[in-house]
Order: C-alpha cells, then structure tokens, then sequence
C-alpha cells in the first residue's frame, strides 16, 4: 500500500516516507515541521491509478530491455515475455503472435520496434540476446527474416517514415522501403534498407534486407535509440553514459540517401560537397558474407559502407547510461534524454549546436520519455530512486521544468524471513511507449490466416486483462475481454481526462509483471508566472538561429 498519511517521527520509516516535493526544478524531501494532514492535500490532476491493466508473466525486470512496442497502422501492442513475443488489440483482428516456435529462455527478447504507420507494412522487428534479429508482418503467419548478429541485439529501432529507392529485383523500379537501426552490445550501430513487397503467388518474392551501414559508435552496448522525426537524425544512449547524435546523410553518404534527394540537386553547392567524415566513412567497404541470416540480405561488395569510431555529430555526456531518449515532435532540434541511476536527471539539448539548454534532477532512474504532440510538455517514467521516493511517473512543462502532475505507484510490503521488520519494494516503471486514444479504421481487410506449421505454433498468450474498478476495493479487479475503444467511460474502468482521446495515453511496462495504461496529459492548464518562454529554452539566439517566432501560447498548433 502506498504511505498517504505521514508516519511517526519515532518510526524508522520516518524519513525514508516523508512526502516529497518539487522545489527548484528537483524533488526533495520534505522537512519535518511541513508534514500535512491528508485533508490538505492538493486535488488529483490526473488520475494515480491506470485505466487498463494487463498481466504479463514472464515479463522481464530489467532496465536494458524494451518489451513493447506499438502498431499504429493495425492497432495492436506487441509485449515481450521473457523469450517469447505476443500481440494484443483492443478490437478483435485474428492476428497471430510471431511464430517462432522453440527458443531456450536464455535467448530473451531486448527490443522491439514496429516499421513506419506511412508505410503500412506492420512489420515488428525483434531483437534477441543471442544476437537473433527476426523480421515478421502483423499480417503474416511466418517469418520472413532471420539475421543472426555476432553479439547480442540490445536495441532496435524503425525509421519513422518510409523511404524511396531502386528496387533490389527490379532496379528500374523506385518503391517504398523502412529503414530499420539495431544496436549491439558492443556499441555497434547497423543500418538497414528492407524492402517489404506483397507476397504473390506467381512472383514468390519475399523481398531483402540492405546492410547500408556499420557504424562503430559506443564502447559498451547501446540500450537506447531514437529517431528526429524528419528522420535525418539518429540519436543513441548506451552504457558508456554517452548519447550520441548522428546525421546520417553526412555520416554515411550517399548510402544512406533515398532515391527523392538523389534525384533533386541541391541548391546549396556546399551541400553537394562531401564532408570529411563522409569521405572516411566511404572506405573500406566490408566484405561478404557478414552475418548468418534466413531471407535475402545484401551486404558488402561496396554496398556497405564501414562507418570508424567518432563520426558523431555531438557526444552528450551523463553520469550513467542513457536509455530514455526522444525529439520534440513540435521541434526537431529540441532534444531530451534520461540518465540512469548514478545520473538520476533527464537533460534537453539543442542538437544544432550541441549546447545543453536545461536539467531537470528527478532523483531516480530515466527509463523512458515521451514528448506531448499537442503542449509543450513531456512525461517520463522511473525506476529505482535514489533516495527512495514513490512518484514512477510524472509531467513536467517546457521550457520552464515546472512539474505538472506525478502519478505514484503502490509500494509493496516483502516478506522477509532474517529481518523482523517489514521490507517495503516501490514499483518500478521499466519501459514506457505512447498510445492513442483511438482505434485505427483499417482500409484494407486483415487477411484470413492459415494455422502455422505445428513445429513453428506460436503457444497461446498469458496475456490477461483485467479492468480496476474502484468500487470492489482494494485490490479488486474484474475480467473484460476485448475491449472495443479507449473512449471515456463513465469514468469506471474507463478513461478520466477529455485530452486522452485527442492525444492518448502511454503504456507502461512495470516490476511486478503488470502492463498498465495511464492517464498523463492534464486538462488543466497550469501558469507558472514569470518563466522561460519559446522552445528552445527562451534563449533568443538559438531560437533566432531556428526561425522561431516567440510565443506565450502553450498549444502547439
């Protein structure tokens, strides 16, 4: 149970529960004679307990993986239980899960990421520990690519949005392709160009994978990756408490170009001018064959490129690995990441000039962030705090770092069979993606699926949904099976705030095997006074160096 009222100040647990508070941009604890009777507690701003919840045995406690990833173009969640991967989807679609059939526990899922909602493939790529990367449509009840890496697969991550180049089978033929980057635990970054076509009967061609790039980047593995949403920067956290920020075009060359900007010639000479770090990533190519793999992977021959060590646009140092990254949506060049434990602070950069623009000191573990579309806000999940303190979850505004809501979770009594006093554990938030707070209308039929061979059956999901329902108690819960929308629900077991249908909630994966769906974006809007305006901080000349014009609206238009 979470410690609401304020304990003793004879008890031991005194100081490891007093309330916390924000305070200069940090949490703090607070001092004794500001203890305040329950009463006087300020109103929710959005609700502490999530609307949905899934059990998920098997899911794994760990900080370097990331078990879920989301399908905007059909609508399902994909979760990875220890070394197995389901699907779940609010409306009923006949979608299997990945059929890969017997894989020994030791070689666990560590990332998942689904290709871009333009392209409308649905592919989910998955990365293992064994250094198995596997590609498999949503659509489809086979995998089509193996690729087995010589080190374990630690993170993956799609490109945003589709791009366009020569066919591999018809040259003569421009179509759309994902690009897809995987990271290793050695600190290797490789890229790659997959084209997807529609599988024919008379054409039996199920497409191929493009090693553009090995890129030499990290010295220790790479636990986080993200995408600018124009797609021409790469931003990746690992273990060497480092963030790095690539711009592919400059990084690889002309590998990484598709076929729209290789056709158009620049207006600027100087950009059509190779830099030197594009002239050292040209050479040498690598050579053939590179990995094990099942399907049709390209690489080497000069079609790969080998990228050398501190080809980086900038290096953003922290004080612990780097797992929680992500762009403001509303403006590129605007930059956050999140430390973990010896760090304990999520850090916003501008990834034009590298400079460092604010910190904010969260006391606790960054596992993953996420960017409002709509506000200049961003929410960001937790894990261990150090010193202890309850809040997982929470808002804070931009550019100010004011915090606008907090969302604590249960803290849970161990037993402990040495120790007479109880153990007390706080949940910990592991992983955490957006979801929308609508379901998608699919434009085609989801095809009939044929059952698998038995060798390669999928085995059915532990999945379960359970709905809170307040009313029941603590700690009860009812079955619902298949729900058909996140619309607002009268409020039980249904969604609280307005601004959860137009901008969703996220979802977060959680120690105690449990995948919940919180409600984050509040509808109150909150003043501040006298604070930073803008989005880059209120500094007037990288704004001015970015076009921006100042403005107090915090609506993003």
């Amino acid at each position: 149970m979470y410690h609401e009222n304020s304990p003793s100040p004879t008890s031991p647990d005194y100081e490891r529960y007093s309330s916390i508070v924000w305070k200069d941009s940090a949490w703090t604890k607070n001092e004794r004679s500001h203890w305040s009777p329950k009463s006087a507690r300020p109103a929710e701003v959005v609700p502490a307990q999530p609307f949905r919840l899934l059990e998920a045995p098997g899911l794994r406690d760990d900080y370097y993986c990331s078990p879920l990833a989301y399908c905007y173009t059909l609508g399902v969640l994909a979760v990875a239980l220890g070394h197995q991967v389901y699907v779940w989807a609010e409306e009923e679609l006949g979608l299997p899960s990945p059929p890969f059939g017997h894989i020994h526990p030791s070689n666990y899922v560590r990332s998942l990421s689904f290709s871009s909602q333009d392209g409308q493939k649905s592919i989910l790529a998955i990365g293992r520990q064994r250094g198995h990367l596997s590609l498999w449509s949503a659509r489809e009840t086979t995998v089509r690519f193996e690729i087995g890496h010589p080190y374990a697969v630690t993170c993956v991550s799609f490109k945003p949005k589709s791009a366009r180049r020569p066919s591999e089978r018809f040259p003569d033929e421009i179509v759309s392709v994902e690009e897809l980057v995987v990271g290793d635990e050695m600190g290797v970054i490789w890229l790659y160009s997959v084209e997807w076509p529609e599988i024919h009967e008379e054409q039996s061609w199920t497409g191929s994978m493009t090693l553009l790039a090995k890129i030499h980047a990290h010295t220790q593995q790479i636990c986080g990756m993200a995408w600018s949403p124009d797609g021409q920067f790469l931003a990746t956290g690992a273990n060497d408490n480092a963030c790095l920020l690539f711009e592919l075009d400059t990084v690889v060359g002309s590998a990484f170009k598709d076929t729209d900007d290789l056709l158009t010639p620049s207006a600027d000479p100087a950009q059509g001018r190779s830099s030197s770090r594009a002239k050292a990533a040209m050479r040498p190519p690598m050579p053939a064959p590179l990995l094990n793999y099942r399907g049709s992977l390209i690489s080497g021959k000069g079609r790969s490129v080998l990228v050398p060590a501190c080809q980086e646009k900038y290096c953003f140092l922290h004080s612990a690995a780097v797992k929680a990254i992500a762009f403001a949506p509303w403006q590129p060049s605007l930059l956050a990441t999140g430390g973990g434990s010896h760090d304990r602070a999520i850090h916003f950069w501008h990834t034009r000039t590298g400079t460092c623009l604010a910190t904010i000191d969260v006391l606790a573990q960054v596992t993953s962030l996420i960017w409002s579309t709509t506000r200049r806000e961003i929410a960001a999940t937790f894990g261990y705090a150090t010193p202890d303190h309850p809040i997982r979850i929470a808002v804070f505004a931009w550019p100010s770092c004011a915090q606008i809501s907090a969302i604590p979770q249960p803290i849970d009594q161990v037993p402990d069979e040495i120790h007479p006093s109880p153990n007390y554990r706080c949940i910990r938030a592991l992983w955490a993606i957006s979801y929308p707070g609508w379901v998608p209308r699919l434009d085609i039929d989801v095809p009939k699926m044929t059952p698998p061979p038995a060798s390669r059956s999928p085995s059915p999901s532990p999945i379960a949904l359970h709905t809170l329902q307040n009313e029941d108690g603590p700690g009860q819960t009812r079955t619902r099976s298949n729900p058909r929308s996140t619309q607002p629900r009268a409020k039980e077991g249904g969604t609280w705030c307005s601004r959860t249908v137009e901008e969703g909630c996220i979802v977060v994966a959680c120690s105690d095997q449990r995948i919940k769906f919180h409600e984050i974006w509040t509808n109150r809007r909150l003043s501040f006074g006298m604070l930073p305006s803008g989005n880059l901080g209120g500094s007037d000349i990288l704004e001015g160096i970015e076009g921006i014009e100042t403005s107090a609206s915090e609506i993003i238009r």
